[in-house]
């Protein structure tokens, strides 16, 4: 292979490889002016909310200290706040389950009273697992000492609210209480919302509504630094993750939602604690919701109707367009590079046609075979730990892919031909991508229409083709690396022919310039040597653990007792991933359902007997009429944190009532053999249920599920191994119970 073609690939490969080094936050600043958002003030804020450092989940004792901080630094700024308590359920959209809780939300706000509102959102409840330094932490120190700057200012001609939610982790709760029973949401016209889902790196800008454009203009107007895509935000759409903007959400509202993404192996753990905050990434998420708010808050909604694709370039510039002119530039760009390619005549028109199509497929299923085979070796994700091997071998399969189909499909064809020939690819490609996400024509665009340009001057100048062609190539890289490496710390591997795909869509605007520098050496033999290179990695990733003290795989260890067999087991985590070799080799150790209705199967193993005081669910009164049986429940947690009760399908229940809120079973998932209706919080203790379902139904064969935080002592040796390179994550070490409904003593039958 040419030496300069190798070199080009060398300078791509390291672009790619290390594009996440220029999407980080800018370094803390050693003084802020005035009007600046001050990291360290925020970070001192976070210190005061976090003492002591203890997870704070929703309706528990640590929540009730947390909130009192809360209201202690919003009470030093000199602003009155209220905590607005709900009993309140939510369906959940993709399981049969609706969730519930009482929550206690914080809200105050700045700015005329009677105006159109910015709704500022973060919330304080934290997983059981850890702190949530972090998650969200960040997110409502940022939103206090924001405040600071717009407290007595009677310039705003809008007003800011700023609700500090209960309940997000669980359900959404408080964010879906207001929405629904708020009266303040009425008013609200725009929601800026804080999140994490790591503890470093940039804060990235990864959801709106649509039509957009007016979120986007505060966005690029506001924001420091920028950090944003289309593509990301059209991706997150279709993903089941959510946030409090799920529920908060309304059509004509504006949306921005931010979240710092990296070091996310840190996210839902212990690790989520101060010492892991990264003083750059709250200045950077600081500085953007403090620009975009005080934006929103200083002038009118602007009422557009027009829907925008973004992307910054490199976090150093901002670019937008309207949906339909990106449309416009791909289908034109399109068009000009069929026309510039076929007047480069017919020989080898059609082998240099089939080329870029051959080299995208053909690496695309190199990385599905080889991601499927990993993943049976190594159940689990095989790259957690040290993804940097399977980002080697992906990319190095984009390549294989173009090389290969150089040596064999396209042998021989003018370097021009294949120039061309991968630009109209490039720009179909986007074509046909943006008609399924059209943010994603924003990283097609700029360069299919860079190269349109130019192959129109080369009808003229010839040598303008070859500019062109190096300069889109540039354009492409400037937008495919960093956003790759953003889909990388956002999404991880588990689908590593994704991202091999991805590399090779952003490659083709080179095959050009690497068809010429290639000279007139053999491209099997480059082949042979990208491959190498794909090989080392995907050795590299085979033997690499996939966990490690700085990134520890999360595993919960629960233990399990079934009252109705008076069976008691261990569990550790889903049978879908690997079993830690320490973990299996305290237990016999096998994949089974736990539940019933369960639909994965975990690891479980049998464990001595200990007496846990299960909850109780039991009928206090019933009454059978008009075909129908109408129930009255009343739960006693007896300690459990979280309380489900399992109703099976065929018992048609048409209603279900718990502390006096609804729970519509009907805007549920439907899988399962089960509705589930789970109680979470102190609230759940004594909490008074009714249920009406068909008048056959059996109530005594429903089943009662309870949920104690950490696991009972039975578990400690499992706990004790459990070390350096596991970690407790989400809901963490936990003892489960499984009993049936009871009746009380002379239950009422009419």
């Amino acid at each position: 292979m040419g030496w300069r073609a190798w070199a080009l690939i060398g300078l791509l490969a390291l672009a790619f490889m290390s594009a996440g080094a220029l999407v980080q936050p800018a370094p803390l600043r050693t003084e802020n002016a005035s009007d600046a958002f001050d990291a360290r003030a925020a970070y001192a804020r976070l210190e005061r909310l976090l003492t002591p450092e203890e997870p704070h989940p929703m309706d528990s004792d640590a929540s009730d200290g947390m909130r009192a901080r809360v209201l202690a630094e919003i009470e030093a700024l000199g602003v009155e706040s209220q905590v607005r308590e709900h009993f309140t359920c939510l369906p959940h959209p993709e399981a049969p389950v609706a969730l519930c809780g009482r929550v206690r939300n914080v809200i105050f706000s700045v700015g005329p009273a009677d105006a159109p509102a910015i709704l500022a959102a973060a919330h304080y409840d934290s997983v059981p697992a850890g702190p949530g330094a972090s998650d969200a932490g960040i997110g409502v120190a940022s939103w206090l000492e924001i405040a600071r700057h717009f407290v007595g200012r009677a310039d705003l001609t809008r007003r800011i609210i700023f609700l500090i939610s209960d309940g997000e982790e669980p359900a959404l709760l408080g964010a879906y209480a207001f929405a629904t029973q708020d009266p303040s949401m009425e008013s609200v016209e725009a929601i800026v919302n804080l999140e994490a889902r790591g503890t470093s790196g940039p804060a990235v800008f990864f959801e709106t509504n649509q039509p957009n454009a007016d979120a986007v203009r505060a966005y690029a107007e506001g924001a420091a630094r920028p950090m944003a895509n289309s593509v990301m935000a059209d991706v997150y759409a279709l993903l089941p993750n959510s946030t409090d903007v799920s529920v908060l959400r309304r059509d004509g509202v504006d949306i921005i939602n931010i979240a710092v993404l990296d070091s996310w192996p840190n996210y839902h753990t212990p690790q989520d604690n101060l010492a892991s905050v990264d003083l750059n990434s709250l200045q950077h998420m600081g500085d953007s919701a403090l620009g975009v708010v005080r934006g929103f808050a200083e002038a009118p909604d602007q009422g557009s109707t027009d829907s925008f694709v973004f992307s910054d370039i490199v976090g150093r510039a901002f670019v937008s367009a309207p949906q339909l002119w990106s449309f416009i530039a791909l289908g034109l760009s399109g068009l000009v590079a069929l026309g510039y390619f076929w007047s480069l005549g017919g020989e080898g028109r059609w082998r240099a046609l089939a080329a870029p199509v051959a080299g995208v497929v053909i690496a695309g299923a190199l990385a599905f075979g080889i991601g499927f085979g990993l993943s049976a070796l190594r159940p689990g994700a095989y790259w957690f730990a040290y993804p940097e091997a399977t980002r080697v071998w992906t990319l190095a399969l984009a390549f294989v892919g173009a090389a290969l189909t150089l040596a064999f499909v396209a042998r021989g064809v003018r370097p021009v031909l294949i120039e061309a020939a991968a630009m109209l690819w490039f720009a179909l490609f986007g074509l046909l991508g943006a008609l399924a996400l059209p943010g994603s024509s924003v990283l097609y665009a700029p360069a299919a229409l860079v190269f349109a340009l130019a192959a129109l001057i080369a009808w003229r100048w010839p040598l303008a083709a070859r500019i062109g062609a190096l300069f889109a190539g540039l354009v492409a890289l400037l937008l495919w690396a960093p956003a790759l490496a953003l889909v990388e710390v956002a999404l991880g591997y588990e689908y590593p022919f994704a991202s091999t795909l991805l590399f090779a869509l952003a490659l083709l605007p080179w095959w050009g310039p690497l068809a010429r520098l290639h000279e007139n050496a053999r491209w099997s033999w480059s082949s042979a040597g990208l491959g190498g290179v794909a090989l080392a990695g995907i050795v590299a990733a085979a033997l690499l653990p996939s966990a490690s003290s700085a990134r520890p795989q999360p595993l919960n260890i629960t233990y399990f007792v079934d009252t109705t067999s008076q069976e008691a087991r261990f569990l550790a985590g889903p049978a879908r991933a690997g079993l830690p070799p320490q973990i299996a080799a305290l237990a016999d150790f096998e994949p089974r359902l736990t539940l019933p209705g369960d639909q994965a199967p975990a690891w479980s193993a049998p464990a001595p007997w200990e007496n846990v005081a299960a909850p109780r669910a039991d009928i206090i009164s019933e009454t059978v009429a008009d075909e129908a049986r109408t129930l009255h429940l009343r739960y006693s947690a007896n300690g459990a944190y979280r309380l489900t009760l399992r109703i099976p399908k065929e018992a048609a229940p048409t209603r279900v009532r718990i502390n006096g809120a609804e729970a519509s079973l009907a805007e549920t998932g439907r899988a399962g053999e089960f509705y589930s209706i789970t109680c979470i919080g102190r609230s759940c203790d004594g909490a008074e249920l009714e249920i009406v379902v068909d008048a056959d139904a059996a109530p005594e064969e429903w089943l009662v599920t309870g949920q104690y935080l950490g696991a009972a002592p039975a578990a400690a040796e499992l706990l004790r191994v459990r070390t350096g390179t596991l970690t407790p994550a989400h809901t963490g070490d936990t003892t489960l119970t499984l009993s049936r409904v009871t009746r009380a003593p002379d239950t009422p039958l009419n």
